[in-house]
């Protein structure tokens, strides 16, 4: 199982930090106490039949066969996307799929080959756990739960973790997205910002991090020792190497030639660190700027 999971619980506990525990010296990783996000955001919705629902891993299936007992089914969607329902066998590619296409197809297997008429009803009773997260500059970092029936903005998920602190760097927001082009890697999607400093809301996914950046700090995500956020020296140059050094360093399954420097206003550039710790003649360290985040991504086997 990935490690990324674990590594973002532990980021999210971390960079609460640059909130609300003490301030470190310059260069140093905050840590603060954990804390979890208002009742009313996880609170589950009722089960539905909506035909334009998709489905989820995690999601709990009554099917149903009207006249048929023996063909009613409790099935929960795995991450395979796969699961096997009597007479047809196996049924495929249920992430995304919606009810109205899933019962569509179950009762076409069945009046093919097995029932004059198949009337099948589809019912989600249970759903799997979506989660985005809220990094950063606000009061409580931390998940939070997206409704599976509805969806929540970034600007919501803001509200939810009860808002802006008084140093963030609103204009700074920015979204971080999994790259379905490259595995491992993250889209950066900006936010722009009026002169109020709102943030344009953005619909979110499952796995979004929204980052709320703090004025004067830069922020190390991934796998790293000590992912979280560093306050920008006073009178030197941070560099990307030395900021993944003062998080503790690379974990054992770092992607360490692909670490992304995410910077507003601009695509996620890709820095080979490898060849910076070994000296290449022609490696450059990036030097950092306040409100960037560096991603280092996962090793894939």
């Amino acid at each position: 199982m990935s490690m990324f999971p674990r590594l973002l619980l532990v980021t999210l506990i971390v960079l609460g930090g640059a909130v609300h525990g003490q301030r470190g010296h310059s260069g140093e990783a905050t840590t603060p106490p954990a804390t979890t996000l208002p009742e009313a955001v996880t609170t589950p919705p009722p089960a539905t039949n909506d035909p334009a629902y998709r489905l989820f891993v995690g999601d709990m299936l009554r099917i149903e066969v009207h006249d048929n007992p023996d063909l009613f089914r409790w099935l929960r969607v795995p991450a395979s996307g796969a699961v096997s329902f009597p007479l047809i066998g196996d049924v495929t590619g249920l992430l995304g799929r919606t009810i109205e296409d899933l019962t569509g197809d179950i009762r076409r297997r069945l009046e093919a080959d097995y029932l004059h008429r198949a009337e099948v009803s589809i019912t989600v009773t249970d759903y799997g756990a979506r989660e985005a997260y809220v990094m950063g500059s606000v009061a409580v970092p931390g998940p939070v739960a997206l409704p599976p029936t509805r969806q929540l903005t970034a600007l919501q998920a803001i509200g939810a973790a009860r808002g802006y602190v008084e140093d963030a760097d609103r204009a700074g927001t920015h979204l971080l997205r999994d790259d379905p082009q490259h595995p491992g890697r993250k889209l950066i999607i900006q936010t722009s910002a009026g002169e109020d400093g709102r943030l344009e809301d953005v619909i979110l996914q499952p796995g979004d991090i929204v980052v709320v950046p703090r004025q004067g700090r830069v922020y190390i995500l991934g796998q790293v020792v000590k992912p979280g956020a560093l306050s920008m020296p006073g009178q030197e140059s941070l560099t990307i190497s030395r900021a993944i050094s003062l998080a503790g360093g690379f974990e054992r399954f770092a992607r360490q030639g692909e670490v992304q420097l995410i910077r507003k206003g601009g695509k996620p550039t890709i820095i080979d660190v490898r060849v910076i710790l070994a000296g290449g003649k022609d490696a450059v360290d990036p030097v950092l700027q306040p409100g960037d985040t560096v991603f280092v991504p996962e090793s894939r086997f």
